[in-house]
């Protein structure tokens, strides 16, 4: 199947801790002590508190937050994850395993990554998202980190059901979270890194795995593993960044030996572009994998569309 779509992805505008910080005037010594007391006042107030978030930060979660309508969004510095949580949650907890440069805050500002986890959470799936040390190149640390991250979640909000999105680095996270983490049913995985040896001499990567990679054998993601769980893959020939053909078509393939329905789907463009995502038919395709799929909440809302 081949489907058309933009060259690349877009940015959503107004992300506040991405814009520049305004020049400030200079106080005068009265208003400048004025000033001082008043934040130390604050900081006296916020003592007690375990976490503190900067002002720019939270300004920018709670901007986006709003975007999920009566969905709550929990951003959570002491993990590094970010977790939006549905007004009539239905069991399921979907994982966004995000891309070389991407944070935990992909699924709010990044348009792609937006569009399907805003989709999902008004239809009652959760979304979880995490930093994973900046890194999730397939290493045991952020591996690791995940698990923890989703077994916490599973416990503590009733989940029967887990569900994995991963893209571009995430799919060697993604590969090794499905073989090892019980009750994931699907996995959607866009132009994934499926094979490390295909992406770590790269000169822009290359520091960045050597990192990740300090410690551990490499071989485990040389390729990875995939396992016997559903998949859907969306991946360009096109794509210049993630060699289709050594990485998506690598998952397909050990995937369908492992014994798994998977679904290839060829799509166009460059790294990003929004040819790889449909929200409406990443929510099929998981639904179609629930223990009690076709399970829907009450005002559950409709497909978004593309820069609405």
């Amino acid at each position: 199947m081949l489907r058309d779509g933009p060259e690349r992805s877009r940015r959503r505008p107004g992300i506040l801790h991405d814009d520049p910080v305004p020049t400030q005037r200079r106080f005068g010594r009265p208003r400048l002590v004025g000033v001082l007391a008043a934040v130390a006042a604050v900081a006296v107030s916020l003592s007690a508190c375990s976490v503190v978030v900067p002002v720019r930060v939270a300004a920018a979660v709670g901007t986006y937050a709003r975007d999920y309508g009566t969905a709550k969004v929990i951003d959570d510095r002491a993990t590094g994850s970010v977790l939006v949580v549905p007004a009539h949650p239905i069991g399921a907890l979907a994982v966004f395993v995000h891309g070389s440069g991407q944070t935990r805050y992909s699924i709010l500002k990044t348009e792609r990554d937006f569009l399907v986890a805003r989709e999902l959470v008004a239809h009652g799936y959760l979304v979880l998202a995490a930093d994973a040390g900046g890194r999730a190149w397939g290493d045991p640390a952020s591996v690791a980190d995940y698990e923890r991250l989703i077994a916490a979640t599973v416990r503590d909000r009733a989940v029967r059901d887990v569900v994995l999105m991963a893209e571009s680095m995430g799919g060697l996270a993604a590969m090794q979270l499905a073989a090892r983490v019980p009750d994931v049913r699907a996995v959607v995985a866009w132009y994934p890194v499926c094979d490390l040896r295909t992406m770590q001499h790269e000169p822009h990567y290359a520091a960045a795995i050597a990192k990740a990679w300090a410690t551990g054998d490499r071989s485990v993601v040389s390729p990875v593993a995939a396992p016997a769980v559903p998949m859907s893959i969306w991946a360009s020939p096109d794509n210049t960044v993630v060699s289709a053909a050594g990485n998506a078509a690598v998952c397909a393939a050990e995937a369908r030996r492992a014994g798994a329905p998977v679904t290839y789907v060829h799509t166009t463009g460059e790294h990003g572009s929004l040819s790889n995502f449909h929200p409406d038919e990443v929510l099929t395709f998981f639904d179609a994998h629930r223990t009690a799929a076709g399970i829907r909440p009450a005002g559950s809302g409709s497909t978004p569309k593309a820069g609405s």
